[in-house]
């Protein structure tokens, strides 16, 4: 019998309208019906330029995020963006910082609500915002089709209620109230532009939904820009309106001046009316807050940043119910903490962060290969709609005051303090910001596309077999560098013209020992005479010049006091770009057996590589170990496998041997293993701005190490070594 494929498909329920109505819908709401008062009193007249100015700012943010929810159209929305462009250390602080950003936008949104609440009943505040709150959350708990129809029903209405208070307020203007336009200065206009910025936060809830909708390189980006759109054209014919009706005074005083406004144009009756359309604004507000910021924890549980608790999925109601729960909760506990302009500052503070590292994670990720970002739809004006986007959305930033700011550092502290001690090395993305900016977000190849160039620098005759013998086996153009070293004292032409013509006999027997050590079949070989003051910077020169693959190097030996690998060596570490390989001891005559200890990160896996060519020229057979301890998670043994296979490939010239063993110190389960066999190699640390030059587990390895053992460290641009690089060349 043929076996059947079987495949599994999520379900795209959400069109245009649906989708347009949910994103509308969070920033129509509680922002303009709320923030007019607030905004009136910090910037007068001119508030209208800091409600086009936020429009302004959050289309180019809502072009960017089009891009990308085409580009990965998952849950988590900006989340999964700035993850996945950034890496997981960046998910895990965005990640909070976006939910915490919906849950006080949903927060102000049910303070609004019991604001307007009090037009038909005086009713405590407190008691209405918590009471509509915990309705909601079960609203949302029991299923997405009801909230989700709800949505649709409110959004129609105020756009039709929010439109027919535009057009009849436009016959009531009086010019003389605009003025003065300006009372309070133009710095209040971007401080202002600031403050209302959480009226926008729509846009990330649109992108938390992606998955869902239907058609998505249309849909997705007609809602973004459409939705944008409308809502700042209201939000500014509303403030034209109030702020043509009312006297300053009027405005400020007051914190529901729609109401006032529309009791001007129908009486009672009209009051009655804009007060409904104000309950449904900030109710449409707080349930899309729900329902969109519950799939952030969600999320970011899918990708180990957090436990796995908040991906649990409801047996009954198919929600992610302890997500949606914890949102809600958390939601009504805010309300209690907070007044409602410190609820507007620090949802805004968290939205400004998000829009920015949108914007950046778009640049990136066309600069960049990622394999999963494949975008339907592209920015046509590209790099310059993400410049505005992240100048405009800085400039606010600062303005918000003391709190909103401290609160965001707070929040990114005990990200990274998260993500450093509980999900490093296990949650999703596997790269971080580093990788991608040097392009190595997949894995990146171990094996070279073209011929290994290898570059041994000579100075010391005991070792210098060794490390000849080395590069023959693992490259393909061997060069042979020697550096005299020339005082300060003398110019290097003078010193090239007395090497010429005195010649020394300890650096010509080098030369001869190049010359004359036996060389694979079809190995290029070349010897340079460097003459430079310094010999590390001639070595990291002259590899640059060469554009060599591998800088192979031997270590010092100890002496009584401490144990050194030589200041040559530890300078070259500090400024080489290139790879490097470190040889501990002395080569035996024959190498049997070859141990690489294995932990599945570059460094180890291009030791894996090495190995091979290594047991290839020389016969030897290899045993490749993985150490773990015994009371830490758990090794993916078929993964490794996986990647192991991928560097071996199909190689049976070779006898493998794998073996994964538990201990309590790692150091010791490698020597057991490794002093068992003629040659250790081991893989440096990965960690890119470690103090010291080599990593602790290199070093105390090697120190008591009773066989000889090579290092191996592949370079990164964007390390220590690579800045020390950098600011060494450059001053």
């Amino acid at each position: 019998m043929a076996i059947i494929e079987t495949k599994e498909r999520l379900g795209r329920s959400l069109g245009f309208f649906a989708t347009f109505a949910i994103g509308t819908g969070t920033m129509i709401g509680a922002g303009i019906f709320i923030l007019p008062a607030i905004a009136t009193s910090s910037a007068g007249p001119a508030a209208i330029i800091s409600f086009l100015f936020g429009g302004i700012i959050s289309m180019a943010t809502a072009i960017s995020m089009a891009e990308l929810a085409t580009g990965m159209p998952r849950a988590g929305g900006s989340y999964h963006f700035i993850s996945r462009a950034m890496g997981a250390g960046f998910g895990i602080v965005i990640g909070l910082g976006a939910w915490l950003a919906l849950m006080f936008k949903g927060s102000f949104a049910l303070i609004g609500l019991a604001d307007y609440f009090q037009v038909f009943y005086s009713v405590p505040i407190y008691f209405v915002a918590i009471a509509t709150g915990l309705i909601l959350l079960i609203i949302n708990y029991r299923g997405a089709r009801s909230s989700g129809t709800l949505q649709n029903i409110i959004v129609i209405f105020l756009l039709l209620i929010l439109g027919l208070f535009i057009i009849k307020g436009s016959f009531m203007l009086d010019m003389g109230k605009f003025t003065p336009v300006v009372p309070f200065g133009y710095s209040s206009i971007l401080a202002t532009t600031g403050l209302i910025f959480i009226s926008f936060l729509g846009i990330t809830q649109l992108a938390a939904i992606a998955e869902e909708v239907k058609d998505p390189s249309k849909n997705l980006p007609r809602a973004f820009i459409v939705s944008v759109a409308v809502v700042t054209l209201i939000y500014v014919g509303v403030m034209v309106v109030i702020n043509g009706t009312l006297n300053l005074d009027e405005a400020v005083n007051t914190s529901t001046p729609l109401v006032d406004v529309a009791g001007m144009m129908a009486g009672t009756s009209g009051k009655l009316a804009i007060a409904f359309a104000g309950l449904l604004a900030t109710l449409s507000t707080a349930n899309a807050a729900i329902m969109s910021s519950s799939r952030f924890p969600f999320a970011m549980g899918r990708d180990a940043l957090i436990p796995q608790w908040f991906t649990v999925i409801h047996e009954k109601f198919d929600t992610p119910s302890r997500a949606i729960s914890t949102t809600g909760i958390i939601m009504i506990l805010l309300l209690l903490l907070f007044d409602v302009e410190q609820l507007a500052k620090l949802g805004s503070t968290f939205n400004i962060l998000i829009f920015v590292l949108i914007n950046i994670s778009v640049i990136i990720l066309r600069k960049r290969t990622l394999e999963e970002y494949k975008p339907t739809f592209k920015d046509p004006l590209f790099p310059f709609t993400q410049i505005f986007g992240i100048v405009g959305s800085l400039i606010l930033l600062p303005l918000l005051g003391l709190l909103p700011l401290f609160f965001v550092l707070f929040v990114i502290f005990i990200g990274l303090f998260w993500y450093q001690f509980y999900c490093k090395g296990t949650a999703a993305p596997g790269y971080s910001l580093f990788d991608m900016l040097e392009d190595r977000a997949s894995k990146p190849s171990i094996v070279p596309e073209s011929m290994v160039k290898v570059l041994v620098p000579i100075s010391n005759p005991q070792h210098e077999r060794d490390l000849l013998n080395l590069a023959d086996w693992l490259g393909d153009d061997i060069i042979g560098l020697h550096v005299v070293k020339v005082p300060r004292q003398t110019s290097l032409n003078a010193a090239q013209e007395a090497y010429h013509k005195n010649g020394i006999e300890v650096e010509s027997s080098l030369q001869k020992e190049f010359e004359n050590f036996p060389i694979l079949l079809g190995h290029e070989r070349e010897y340079i005479i460097a003459f430079d003051h310094t010999v590390s910077n001639s070595i990291v020169e002259q590899a640059n010049i060469e554009k060599v693959d591998i800088i192979i190097m031997g270590w010092h030996e100890s002496d009584r006091f401490h144990y050194s690998i030589g200041d040559v060596t530890n300078e070259v570490l500090s400024f080489s770009k290139s790879h490097i390989v470190l040889l501990k001891g002395y080569l035996p005559e024959k190498i049997n057996r070859i141990v690489v200890s294995y932990d599945g990160k570059d460094n180890s896996s291009y030791g894996v590589y090495l190995a091979k060519r290594l047991a290839i020229n020389t016969g030897a057979s290899i045993q490749i170990i993985n150490i773990s301890h015994p009371e830490k998670e758990s090794i993916d043994k078929n993964e490794l496998l996986s990647s192991l296979d991928k560097i071996i490939g199909d190689e049976d010239r070779i006898s493998i041997d794998y073996k994964f063993i538990e201990r309590f110190s790692i150091v010791d389960g490698v020597l057991e293993f490794g002093n068992a066999g003629d040659l250790l190699i081991i893989g440096d640390s990965d960690q890119r701005f470690k103090i010291s030059l080599l990593g602790s587990l290199s070093q105390k390895i090697t120190k008591y190490s009773s066989k000889p053992v090579l290092i191996v460290r592949r370079s990164k641009p964007i390390s220590r070594e690579g800045l020390t690089y950098w600011l060494r060349k450059k001053f």
